[in-house]
């Protein structure tokens, strides 16, 4: 389900109707703003109407519900269908990116691979709990406009002067940890990363800045194999909330099992 984009007097589907490239250069222009909404409720209820009675059983997983309205639509959607034989099961991801993106691939991989609806679920939220994400900004400011901080003012004044760490916290933003320059919230990632007793993967996230890529992956290779890393660029959606100059790491954990 594409999220929507608002500018000037157009809305666009993301990555169906423009693409990122474009939005990117609509973020990175002084000129050029643009704001990103969830599909609505009726565009949701008009999907899972074509799934009823098509399948058996559907995990609609969705981007964290602190940071928009997307699953409340969803669950808004559903409640408006006619009573089926058709399950649909509503997910709060507690995530957002590419932390949202690892659950929804190995929960299609594992339903490819032909497991069935309870190894799936199960699968989904042993998942969700342990897939981290941590991330850090340039400025507050797109933060705060969009209202997704929950920290006081005070805490917000103060960290305006330093590139904060943040992690997302049962699906809330928070923040980590305080660091004056970008050197210094680079190695705020990587101990993030090392802070795992085990990791079995990691993701790489970035905006607008790839050269700071390789000065992450140089301090992460003695703890974790660097061709395992996975290197991705922040959905444009996803950086016009956090910042041109964002970058973020997506740890996933393992099981305990």
């Amino acid at each position: 389900m594409p999220l929507l984009i608002h500018t000037d007097d157009k809305v666009y589907r993301a990555g169906v109707d423009i693409s990122d490239d474009l939005l990117y250069d609509m973020l990175m222009s002084n000129h050029a703003r643009f704001t990103v909404a969830s599909p609505s409720a009726a565009v949701f209820e008009q999907l899972y109407r074509r799934m009823v009675g098509d399948y058996d059983y559907v995990f609609s997983i969705h981007l964290s519900n602190h940071l928009g309205n997307i699953y409340s639509n969803a669950a808004q959607a559903r409640s408006k269908l006619p009573a089926s034989n058709t399950r649909i099961e509503l997910i709060d991801s507690k995530s957002a990116s590419a932390g949202m993106g690892s659950v929804v691939l190995a929960a299609a991989q594992a339903t490819h691979d032909g497991a069935s609806p309870e190894e799936v679920g199960n699968l989904i939220y042993s998942m969700v709990r342990h897939t981290h994400a941590c991330f850090f900004v340039d400025t507050m400011e797109h933060l705060e406009a969009a209202g997704r901080l929950t920290i006081t003012g005070s805490v917000l004044g103060s960290m305006q002067r330093i590139k904060p760490l943040m992690i997302l916290d049962e699906g809330e933003i928070v923040p980590y940890e305080r660091t004056r320059t970008r050197a210094k919230a680079i190695e705020g990632l990587f101990t993030f990363i090392e802070d795992f007793p085990r990791v079995q993967e990691v993701i790489v996230l970035f905006a607008t800045t790839p050269e700071d890529v390789e000065k992450l992956l140089e301090k992460v290779e003695p703890i974790f194999p660097r061709e395992k890393v996975q290197i991705a660029r922040f959905g444009p959606s996803i950086a016009a909330h956090l910042g041109s100059g964002t970058m973020g790491v997506v740890v996933f954990e393992g099981f305990d099992e």
